[in-house]
This record gives structure tokens, C-alpha cells and sequence, in this order.
């Protein structure tokens, strides 16, 4: 029965406060509902981490399941997470959205896609998941056009509406094929089914642009960049949940994406991609959530790598990660002011020379190879965990450097030399965990997945990139490191048609506006 009032509670509050005389308490009632769909999701992560999976369905005589839901240790995980967020969001909101007459639809259209998420992430059958995921749609439309009829919110619609359709065309096609050759399969058991052949790679790669268009992936992005007009508590929610939606696709169908070697390629080329064009896109961003729309398309990328390299575990890591660090960073992106006043008070960071910098970066790298040799002795990585090493080493890498150009002693070296190896240790130690509590409900690595080794290529082009930008003065390159500057920055700007007819126009980005400093502060 947790099953269903997780997906009957959000629902019923929707339709509750959609009545015209309950639609004040709206808002109200669907953080109620949410705050107690929490609740029960924490019931049902402890019911199922100790008893086991439990599920509801409808099932013919003969056992062919035709629909229901079912958590195992995966599901119970993604619905507490897609919960608390969706809580956390709701009871923001009651403040944040006081007085505004979207409210109440904020507040509706939260609750039916809460609903809708939680019967996709627990369903049984792949029609049924369908049907869940194109709700999740539409009730993603609904929400980028809550301030419609302004031009910002038909134009986010608008692109909204492209990709959420050619998502729905991929996801739909591969489940048609899939029923066809397969029949509606009981996702609770895949094992079974030989998932090879044209079939399979065709289903397979359905799966991947589906999940790549829902995680706003290249060349399916733009709709989540022409948001930013939205209120703090719909960023929130899109960027810690929804995006969220196409890795959970390719987890929860993993023995069928994993067959297929073009769907894993496709998957990593596509992740591989977004991953360092948004990235660098983000660097150019001058505003606060036009930065965080771009680091959340480099974080799907870098999921549906994980995906790809068959470490389904890190992929769930990364996704629960993600959700609760994004929504914290944008429901406090409001306080970005106060930080900016901050930082023009504090003492500016010592300057390095090109030869101080030069040590520094080649500091930080062996700092960070030896942090991983360390977390290597101390923890062995999982079957497949070498890739994550290799990410595991830039990110080292650049902490390290950034560290210390900022407090370049030898207590910050000290510092440096002490945390890191604790943090790789801690990451592979967290993957290490999840990879076996997960292991019942999803194959520590996928038959055709991607090799170890093209991660490395993805993280020497940008490292390499880095050094040319950074040395480009010194090497003659000062013009096209400019060029390649402003190409980052045009693309991240939207372009909008304000009426039929007329030809699009660039939207700049904001500027953030300069504050005002207290007084004395330049005394």
C-alpha cells in the first residue's frame, strides 16, 4: 500500500487544490502531501533495505503482469530522493511564491509531476513506465509556462514542448519494438530475455535519446537554458529532478541498454560532448542560474558517461548527489548578492607569476596522482572502477590547483596533501558501498560497455585546452583564445521570436548588477 500513497497523495493534493474554491490552499496542501510522501518514502527505503523488494500489480490468471509498481533497493533510493526534493521545493515555495497567482498552479502542477515521477521510477512494465514518462512531460510543460502569456514563458514552452516530443517519439518507438519482439516485459525480472540483434540495438538507442533529450544533452538543450525566466522554486525542481529522469531511464532498463555496444557509444559520445561544450559554456556565464543550467547539462553528461562505462552504481551516486546540491544551490541562488558583497570585502588573492603558476599546476597534478595511488592501496577499485579513477585524478587536480594559487604556503600544501587522499578514498568508498548494497537490483557492469580508456582522451582534451588558454599570450594564441571566448558566451545566449513573422532576436545575458559597498568599507 506505500506504493500506491506514494503516487496517490501528490495526485490527490493536485486535484484538491485544482477545485476552484480549494485552489488558495493549493500550495498548502501539496506541501503537506509532499512532506508526507517523504515520510513514507523513508518507510519504504528502511521496508526494503531489510525485507526485501515489495510490489502491487495486476496480473492475468496466468501470471503475465499487465501493470503495477514495485521498489527494490534502486526504486526505494531514486523515490526518496525524488520525494524529499519535491517536499523540500514545495515548502520553499509556500514563502518564496506568497501573494503570486501562480501559486496555486505551481503548487498543482508540482504535485501531478511528483505523481508521475514516482509511478515511473516503480513501474513494472515498460508500457506503463511510457505512459508514467510522458505525464512527467506534459507536466514539464505546464510548469516552464507557469508565467505564460509573457514572451520569456511562450518561448520556454515552446522549446519545452520540441524536445519533450521527440523524447516521447524515441521512448515510445523503443517500447513499440520492444512489446513487438518481446512482449510487455516484467521489468522486475530482464534477465531472461536475449536483448542482442538489430531489435535490441534499435530499442536500445531509442533509450538513449530519450534519456539524452530529457537530460538536455546536445543538440537537445536549449529548453533548459530558455527556462532561467522561471521562479527559483521551478528551477529547483527541474535541475534536481527532472533532468535527473533520463538517467534513471537508462539505470532502470540497464540489461537492455547495456547490450548494445552503439547504444553505449551513443550514450558516451553524446555525454562526452555535453559535457565539455556546457562546461565551458559556463565559464563565460556572468549570471548565477545561467551557470547552474550549464553545469547541470555537464553533470548529465558526465552521468550518462557513467552509464555508458556500465558503473550503473556511481551513475546513482552522482544522480542523488546532484539532486540535493543542486536544489540547495538554486533555492539559495537568491543570497548570490550578499556572497558578490563579500567577495569584493575579502583581501584579493595574492598574484603568481606564469612560472609561480606553471609550478603550482604541475604541484597540483602530483598531488592528486598520489592522492589516487593512496586511495588505490587503501581501497582497490571496483570491477570497471578505473575510469572513475581518471575523473577522480582531474578533479583532484583541479582542487588542488585552485587551492593553492589561492594560499600558496606550505600549511596549504600540508592541507592539500592531507584532504585529498581522504576524498578519494571517501568517493570510491561511497561507489564501493552503493555498487554492493545495489547489487540485487542492478549488474555491476554492462556487457557491451564502453571502454576504460576513452574517459582519459575525454579528460586530456579539456585538460590540454586549459594549458593552451592559459599559456596563449605566451604562444601567439591571444586571438584565438579570444574567439574561442566569445563563441562560449554566444552560445550560451537565447535566441527568441517575440511574433510570428519577425526574425529571432538575441537575448543578452543579465548582467549581475554591481552593489553598492557598506559604508567605510573603502576607508
Amino acid at each position: 500500500m506505500m506504493l500506491v500513497a506514494l503516487a496517490a497523495l501528490p495526485a490527490v493534493a493536485a486535484m484538491t487544490g485544482s477545485i476552484r474554491s480549494l485552489r488558495p490552499l493549493a500550495p498548502a496542501l501539496g506541501a503537506g502531501a509532499a512532506l508526507s510522501t517523504t515520510a513514507l518514502a523513508g518507510a519504504l527505503a528502511v521496508t526494503v533495505a531489510l525485507g526485501g523488494p515489495v510490489a502491487m500489480v495486476l496480473a492475468a490468471p496466468d501470471g503475465h503482469v499487465w501493470t503495477g509498481l514495485a521498489a527494490d533497493r534502486l526504486e526505494a533510493i531514486v523515490l526518496l530522493l525524488v520525494c524529499a526534493i519535491s517536499a523540500v521545493v514545495q515548502v520553499f515555495a509556500l514563502r518564496y511564491l506568497r501573494g503570486d497567482p501562480a501559486a496555486a498552479g505551481f503548487a498543482i502542477t508540482a504535485g501531478a509531476l511528483t505523481a508521475a515521477t514516482a509511478v515511473m521510477v516503480a513501474a513494472v512494465t515498460m508500457v506503463t513506465l511510457a505512459v508514467a514518462w510522458s505525464l512527467t512531460g506534459v507536466a514539464l510543460w505546464r510548469l516552464v509556462g507557469m508565467y505564460r502569456p509573457a514572451p520569456s514563458a511562450i518561448d520556454a514552452s515552446r522549446r519545452t514542448a520540441r524536445v519533450v516530443i521527440i523524447g516521447d517519439v524515441a521512448l515510445w518507438s523503443g517500447v513499440v519494438l520492444a512489446v513487438a519482439a518481446w512482449g510487455d516485459l516484467d521489468l522486475r525480472d530482464q534477465n531472461g530475455v536475449a536483448f542482442g540483434g538489430a531489435v535490441g540495438t534499435a530499442v536500445a538507442c531509442s533509450l538513449v535519446i530519450a534519456a539524452a533529450a530529457r537530460c538536455a544533452q546536445l543538440p537537445w538543450h536549449r529548453w533548459l537554458s530558455a527556462t532561467l525566466a522561471a521562479p527559483t522554486p521551478v528551477s529547483a525542481l527541474l535541475h534536481a529532478g527532472v533532468v535527473n529522469a533520463g538517467g534513471v531511464l537508462l539505470v532502470k532498463l540497464s540489461p537492455i541498454f547495456g547490450a548494445a555496444p552503439a547504444a553505449t557509444h551513443l550514450a558516451f559520445a553524446i555525454g562526452a560532448v555535453s559535457a565539455v561544450a556546457a562546461t565551458a559554456i559556463m565559464l563565460t556565464r556572468p549570471d548565477v542560474k545561467g551557470s547552474l543550467v550549464h553545469s547541470t547539462i555537464g553533470q548529465m553528461g558526465f552521468m550518462l558517461m557513467t552509464c555508458a562505462l556500465g558503473l550503473y552504481a556511481a551513475a546513482v551516486v552522482h544522480l542523488v548527489a546532484h539532486g540535493l546540491f543542486k536544489a540547495t544551490l538554486f533555492l539559495g541562488s537568491g543570497s548570490a548578492v550578499q556572497r558578490h558583497t563579500h567577495r569584493i570585502l575579502a583581501p584579493p588573492a595574492p598574484r603568481s607569476t606564469p612560472a609561480r603558476s606553471a609550478q603550482v599546476a604541475v604541484l597540483a597534478g602530483a598531488v592528486a596522482v598520489a592522492a589516487v595511488a593512496v586511495a588505490i592501496w587503501w581501497l582497490p577499485p571496483h570491477a570497471g572502477g578505473s575510469a572513475l579513477l581518471i575523473f577522480a585524478a582531474a578533479t583532484a587536480a583541479r582542487l588542488a590547483w585552485g587551492w593553492l594559487r589561492r594560499h600558496p604556503t606550505v600549511g596549504a600544501l600540508a592541507t592539500v596533501v592531507v584532504v585529498l587522499p581522504g576524498a578519494v578514498i571517501g568517493y570510491l568508498g561511497v561507489v564501493a558501498v552503493v555498487t554492493e548494497f545495489l547489487a540485487p537490483s542492478v549488474p555491476v557492469a554492462a556487457t557491451a560497455a564502453v571502454p576504460a580508456w576513452l574517459p582519459a582522451i575525454v579528460v586530456a582534451v579539456p585538460v590540454i585546452g586549459a594549458l593552451l588558454v592559459h599559456r596563449a599570450s605566451a604562444l601567439g594564441l591571444g586571438r584565438w583564445r579570444d574567439r574561442l571566448y566569445v563563441l562560449a558566451l554566444s552560445a550560451g545566449q537565447q535566441r527568441t521570436h517575440t511574433t510570428p513573422g519577425l526574425p529571432s532576436r538575441a537575448v543578452p545575458a543579465p548582467h549581475p548588477r554591481p552593489v553598492p559597498l557598506p559604508e567605510g568599507a573603502g576607508a
